[in-house]
């Protein structure tokens, strides 16, 4: 599924959970082998293509922090909650409903101590420290455009020096600072003028820890924000385009560099 002009998280999660339903099948039964690094990891990557996917997340991205940002729990909490079910299945459908959602509430719980116990993802911890607030939100979608924003994974010049396609991290603007989410998108005087509109529509000063915070407040907050990171993003990235064709040799064909673009871009 393509980042850009596919379908909407709704349905790319709605084909997610088929994925997942597929994977864990039988889970609570064999779910004990997980416990094992090897097959956890075999069953992990087939999960984690799934959320990559449903996040519109670069394949750089940690693994906590791309299942946070697409609310996919984690596969080895799904096989902890499916065992616990499982085990009480006898019971009479009461029971059950009642025990179902202390199972759901405890998974979230656990997944919860994962999220805030790890060392992988801590921008996005940093602007989604709780994860209940965010999965069960009843408005907003995550897009290619929002998910650099909440990674720091994206046409930043630092994540592109990361990888040898930039000669220097820094913003462009000549502060001396590293070009990544945080100050392109709450510091960079280039962007000054669209962040302060923002602020305005938000009612409130937008910060890494408050951000997310406005967006989960009402459909229009997350709407603006979501709009807020394709302009700039979409920016950012026309300018690497752009910096990128001018330093390709000219005796590079065209359809040499075409293809050498759409291999970077292609998540």
């Amino acid at each position: 599924m393509p980042n850009i002009g596919g379908p909407r998280q709704d349905r790319k999660k709605l084909l997610a959970s088929v994925v997942v339903s597929v994977l864990t099948y039988g889970i609570a039964i064999w779910g004990e082998v997980l416990e094992m690094e090897t097959y956890r990891r075999k069953v992990a990557a087939v999960h984690r293509i799934s959320a990559l996917r449903v996040a519109c997340a670069f394949r750089t991205i940690s693994n906590d922090a791309v299942c946070v940002i697409a609310s996919m729990m984690p596969i080895e909490v799904i096989a902890m909650e499916r065992k616990q079910l499982y085990a009480a299945r006898g019971a009479n459908p009461a029971e059950r409903e009642e025990l179902r959602r202390n199972v759901k509430q405890r998974s979230i719980e656990l997944w919860q101590q994962k999220w805030s116990a790890s060392v992988k993802g801590r921008w996005t911890h940093r602007l989604i420290p709780k994860l209940d607030s965010w999965i069960n939100r009843q408005h907003g979608e995550v897009n290619f455009y929002l998910t650099q924003m909440l990674s720091n994974h994206g046409c930043f010049r630092a994540y592109l020096h990361r990888f040898k396609h930039e000669n220097v991290p820094d913003c462009p603007a000549g502060c001396g600072t590293p070009e990544d989410a945080e100050h392109v998108f709450f510091h960079c005087a280039r962007f000054g003028q669209a962040r302060e509109e923002l602020n305005v529509r938000l009612g409130g000063g937008i910060e890494p820890e408050t951000i997310v915070r406005f967006m989960l407040e009402k459909e229009e907050n997350w709407s603006a924000v979501s709009s807020f990171a394709k302009d700039i993003m979409t920016k950012l990235r026309e300018e690497e385009q752009s910096r990128r064709k001018a330093r390709e040799p000219e005796t590079i064909a065209p359809r040499v560099m075409q293809r050498r673009l759409t291999d970077f871009w292609k998540h």
